[in-house]
């Protein structure tokens, strides 16, 4: 009987949680779940699929201003993503992380960045440059890598640790240094990876 009325209050707090969480959010997804604690900048513009796994210490913004600019910051985290600890998203576009992708810890993906062309202005001032970044489903990012602004990762690629990502990683390809190069293509044929 004491485990049942346990279990029921496990239950319970999770429901409660999965309101919360679905009320501040665009959308949030069934059996997802984010660990705190974490930094949040317009949640109500993050839109979250089902089955995923945000851990904590992550970091999401979107932009929606920045020096009186409007902008259309959005993320869109698709079903059974895995995001682990200490990531930081941010959005001035639409930035999508497509189904299944992984993100490993202390990974940086952004659509946007500063300009830096009037040296009048302080750095953080100037303008945002926005473009488009897309992880495209079942990609792996490795851990501390760089995902920059304009940069899309084909499907089921692979971003090695720390790669710094500059231009398109085409599907079923290996991308690692910095800047991240292609190292690796899957030749179907073969089964298996082959060097570039």
């Amino acid at each position: 009987m004491k485990k049942k009325i346990i279990d029921f209050l496990i239950d319970v707090r999770y429901l409660l949680r999965y309101i919360i969480l679905y009320h501040r959010f665009g959308k949030f997804g069934r059996k997802s779940h984010m660990l705190k604690p974490l930094r949040l900048v317009k949640p109500k513009y993050i839109k979250i699929g089902k089955d995923v796994t945000i851990q904590g210490l992550a970091r999401m913004e979107c932009i929606r201003q920045h020096e009186g600019k409007p902008y259309k910051g959005e993320i869109i985290i698709h079903d059974g993503v895995s995001i682990e600890q200490c990531c930081h998203i941010i959005a001035g576009n639409t930035l999508e992380i497509e189904k299944n992708a992984t993100v490993s810890s202390f990974v940086y993906i952004a659509d946007c960045g500063h300009s830096f062309d009037d040296i009048e202005k302080d750095f953080i001032d100037q303008d945002l440059e926005v473009k488009t970044t897309r992880i495209k489903e079942g990609a792996f990012i490795g851990i501390g890598a760089r995902i920059l602004p304009g940069v899309t990762i084909g499907k089921h690629s692979v971003i090695a640790a720390n790669a710094v990502i500059t231009r398109d990683v085409p599907d079923y390809s290996m991308a690692a240094g910095v800047p991240g190069k292609i190292i690796k293509q899957y030749d179907f044929e073969k089964k298996k990876w082959i060097k570039v």
